[in-house]
Parts: structure tokens; C-alpha cells; sequence
């Protein structure tokens, strides 16, 4: 536990230093290209968890170079829109909406996915690669990057600063009461999730939400909004992480990688990330 501590608190200090040398510096580009790099080291975890990257249990190259692709093309489209004001200057390539770029990169996602596997004899383990490797870059490629929407708003660095520690603090309040009193395991896809340290992570998001809308009114929410937002980012926060613990449950690994001691891999450490990152960048366009 104490090197858990340890790590997690220089793994924030130093998150919050890189986005305070962004704004001290006038530039999103460090905590962008962290954004970028956690994406692209998370989906490669996925896909070898999955099995993506393997002929033996369906993958290969043929799926490999679609998901690289794929994330290329997601993640240069997220970084594009926030730093572009309209499309207009694409010329050719111009799209009437964000929303039409992914689905068009959606679409093409999936038709190389199959183009690659309808000639495989292993068919049914090509299928569930390609499944596996739709699913790494739907969830690296088109929602994680919303931290990146974020981030690239109108003071940006304090609404990923806020953004960080509301979804970082579920976690860190989810453990440490979980650790104290949890008693009631209620979940088999995480054995070690209790509901006490569910209900923790829940009050804090909301208290936590309400302060942020006391103190910048006008960048968050009012406190009725910012209690609905406490509520729906704890739970996609929790979503998140537990829709890893059964990825990993199915594919019968303990942590997505080996990067740190204690947290595993880095999708490990960006899953509760995964949704709520959508859910907040939403809620806030809403305001």
C-alpha cells in the first residue's frame, strides 16, 4: 500500500506540473502529447491482452495495422477539431460535423477489420480479434481522447486539473475506504470492490463537484447541476474502471501491463478515464 502512495502521488504531482508549465507557458502541447502517448500505450496493452497482436489467437499484423491506423486517424482528429475553431479550411477534405468524421473513421475501422479477417481459415478466433481490436480503438481511440476536448477549451489547463482529480479522487476514495471499512462485496467482476467504497467515491464526487462550482461559477456548474454531474461522473468513473476488471477477468490476466508497481499497466491507470472523460466534456457543453 505504501508504494501505491507513493507512485500514485508523484504520478499526480507531476501530471499537475506538466499541465501548470502548459499554462505558465501559454501552450497545450505537453499535456496534449501525454494525452496522445497514454492513448497509444493503452491501446497497444489492449491488443495485446486481447490477443490482437497474435496470429496464434487471431490477430496479426493485418489487425495491428488497422488498429494503428485507426488510432492515427481518431487521434489526429480529436487533436485537429480542438485546435481547429471550424472545418472550413480543410478544403477538399472538408466534413459538415465532427461527429461525420468519426463516423466515417468508424466505418472504414470496421470494413479493414473484416477485410482482414474474412480470408483467415481460423475464423471464429480472427472474428473475436477483430471484435477485440474495434472495441481497444472505440475506447482508446474515440472516448479517452475527449481528455483532449477538454483540455483544449477555454481554460483548459484548470478544467483538466479539475476534470484529473474529480475522476482520480473516485478512485483514490473508492480505495481507501474500501480498504478501511469496506465489508460488502457485492460485484464478482472485481472481487475486491466494495459497496462502501462505491458509496465513498459517490459522495465525494459530489462534494468535490459542488466546491469546484462554488469556486469558478462560471466555468462548472452551479451547485443543483454540479450534485447531477457529482452523480453521473462517479458513476461512469466507476463504469470505466470496472469495464477493465471484466476485460481482464475475461482474458484471465491480473494488470493490462507491467509499467509500475502496484498499478499495472497504463490502461490500468486511465480506465476510470474512459467515460468520463465523454461524460464531462458533455455536461459541460450543456451549461
Amino acid at each position: 500500500m505504501k508504494t501505491r502512495l507513493l507512485l500514485g502521488t508523484t504520478l499526480v504531482l507531476g501530471i499537475l506540473s506538466l499541465l501548470y508549465a502548459d499554462h505558465r507557458l501559454e501552450t497545450r502541447v505537453g499535456g496534449s502529447l501525454l494525452i496522445v502517448i497514454l492513448a497509444l500505450l493503452g491501446w497497444y496493452e489492449f491488443a495485446v491482452m486481447t490477443g490482437v497482436t497474435s496470429r496464434a489467437r487471431g490477430g496479426g499484423a493485418g489487425q495491428v495495422i488497422v488498429g494503428a491506423l485507426a488510432m492515427g486517424y481518431f487521434l489526429g482528429l480529436h487533436w485537429w477539431h480542438a485546435e481547429a475553431a471550424s472545418w472550413s479550411y480543410l478544403g477538399v477534405f472538408s466534413l459538415a460535423r465532427f461527429g461525420d468524421a468519426l463516423a466515417v473513421g468508424l466505418g472504414a475501422t470496421v470494413l479493414g477489420g473484416f477485410l482482414v479477417s474474412i480470408f483467415r481459415e481460423d475464423h471464429q478466433a480472427a472474428y473475436h480479434a477483430l471484435v477485440s481490436n474495434l472495441m481497444g480503438v472505440l475506447l482508446l481511440g474515440v472516448l479517452f481522447p475527449f481528455c483532449l476536448a477538454l483540455y483544449h477549451l477555454e481554460r483548459g489547463a484548470l478544467v483538466a486539473v479539475v476534470a484529473f482529480i474529480g475522476i482520480k479522487g473516485n478512485d483514490i476514495a473508492a480505495y481507501l475506504v474500501g480498504r478501511a471499512i469496506g465489508r460488502v462485496r457485492f460485484l464478482k467482476v472485481s472481487p475486491k470492490k466494495t459497496l462502501e467504497g462505491c458509496s465513498a467515491a459517490l459522495v465525494f464526487s459530489v462534494l468535490f463537484f459542488v466546491s469546484v462550482g462554488f469556486a469558478w461559477p462560471e466555468e462548472f456548474f452551479r451547485w443543483p447541476q454540479a450534485i447531477a454531474a457529482g452523480i453521473i461522473l462517479s458513476i461512469t468513473t466507476q463504469a470505466g474502471d470496472l469495464s477493465e476488471s471484466l476485460i481482464k477477468r475475461t482474458f484471465e490476466v491480473k494488470d493490462s501491463g507491467a509499467l509500475l508497481p502496484e498499478f499495472g499497466g497504463v490502461l490500468d491507470m486511465v480506465d476510470s478515464m474512459l467515460f468520463s472523460s465523454v461524460a464531462f466534456w458533455f455536461l459541460l457543453s450543456l451549461r
